[in-house]
């Protein structure tokens, strides 16, 4: 069977694609930005601690080096687009084409096979070739016609969101960057969906379902620590704090729902819509937590009583698998990964898209049943146990090997 090659950039899904590659031989090369290969941990020693972590996080000692292609000019000129206050969508979509197009080019010289995520697919799979490489996609997010739908519905419903749905839908962007990343599951041999909601989605737009497939995603059961879960209602928000995730939608809840008196929402976000923000500020019993590192977040997973996140579209939501595999229960919707995961007695709790008075039912419930039903602390991580990136690795090796 002939190699692939896996092109994207940053550290997508902890590089398990082409680490599920190189275990079974079958990775040609990965392009992507930065990646610390050796000439930088070279330098490790003297470069400050915390570019050191970040060199750390840049690579997977799965991969062999030499397999990895390095596209380090265009991550230069990203950070300098972002210095200069240039939007992240438009700088992705002009540099998103390079990925693609070089790894159309590593596919010719090789005469290997391609396995590409969406943003980087369009220019490599229609490309043309001395060979008939198959084609591989993995869709991660929904597809775009569908979601700017639901975000436009929601936005006449919450102007103050604005910011981050001018962002989410590429409203900004050129038709041409639009159709790419919409149309490119046409040229596709294979579609592999980290959601059968994500699915649902391209099957929708026309896609063939016996070609399109559900591959959820993993996760790493972490070492739990003694620590005991709060004994007081304490909801956890992780994620952007932007239209798409819904928090604007948990922040009106959380101000209308009859809760116990000592209940409190915590907010990890990183990212923040200015109206969002706004709103922070109004809504009381509300701690907003910037720049938490990893093992602070497995501290709040531990010791909150749920994780919130009511997104209004989510190609999987990965936090949500996070915080199973501490014992954390979770509420979201069903236009995320929570279906496949499994249901209330694997402390997987679903509130409908977009609906306030059913988020509000929700966690006033929870926040009486949850402190009497302790043993969904240890159904939500075993849940999570069914789901491990071994696992992940595995299957998507077998989908490429499968007739």
């Amino acid at each position: 069977m002939n190699e692939y090659v896996c092109a994207f950039r940053g550290r997508r899904d902890n590089y398990q694609v082409p680490l599920a590659l190189a275990e079974v031989n079958l990775l040609d090369q990965f392009i992507t930005d930065f990646y610390s290969l050796s000439v930088s941990q070279h330098l490790f020693p003297y470069l400050p601690q915390h570019w050191q972590q970040k060199i750390n996080f840049r690579s997977h000692p799965g991969i062999p080096s030499e397999k990895v292609y390095c596209l380090l000019g265009k991550t230069l000129q990203e950070h300098l687009r972002h210095k200069l206050g240039w939007s992240a969508a438009k700088t992705y979509a002009a540099f998103d084409p390079v990925f693609s197009q070089q790894a159309a080019n590593r596919a010719r010289a090789s005469r290997s096979n391609l396995f590409l995520y969406t943003p980087y697919a369009w220019e490599a799979f229609r490309a043309s070739y001395s060979h008939t490489p198959h084609k591989v996609l993995f869709q991660f997010h929904p597809h775009a016609e569908v979601e700017e739908s639901l975000l436009t519905q929601d936005l006449q419903r919450f102007p103050q969101v604005e910011h981050s749905y001018r962002e989410e839908v590429g409203r900004d962007l050129s038709p041409v960057a639009r159709k790419r990343e919409q149309e490119c599951w046409k040229y596709a041999d294979l579609i592999l969906c980290a959601s059968s909601f994500t699915r649902d989605t391209l099957l929708k737009a026309g896609a063939k379902p016996e070609s399109c497939y559900v591959q959820p995603y993993g996760v790493n059961l972490p070492v739990l620590s003694n620590s005991s879960p709060s004994t007081h209602f304490q909801a956890l928000f992780v994620g952007s704090g932007i239209q798409r995730k819904g928090l604007h939608h948990l922040l009106n809840a959380w101000k209308q729902a009859i809760l116990p008196e000592e209940s409190q929402l915590i907010l990890v976000c990183r990212v923040l819509d200015p109206g969002i923000q706004t709103m922070i500020a109004q809504t009381p019993k509300v701690r907003l937590l910037q720049g938490v590192n990893a093992e602070a977040l497995g501290q709040l997973y531990q010791s909150s009583s749920l994780l919130v996140m009511p997104s209004l579209i989510e190609g999987f939501g990965q936090v949500f698998l996070e915080a199973l595999s501490y014992g954390c229960p979770v509420l979201g919707t069903r236009n995320t990964c929570l279906p496949d995961l499994g249901g209330e007695s694997d402390g997987v709790f679903l509130s409908n898209v977009g609906d306030l008075d059913h988020l509000i039912h929700q966690l006033e419930h929870l926040a009486n049943y949850l402190p009497s039903h302790a043993n969904i602390r240890t159904n939500a991580r075993a849940c999570a146990e069914r789901f491990s990136w071994q696992a992940f690795r595995s299957s998507l090796c077998r989908w490429l090997q499968s007739p």
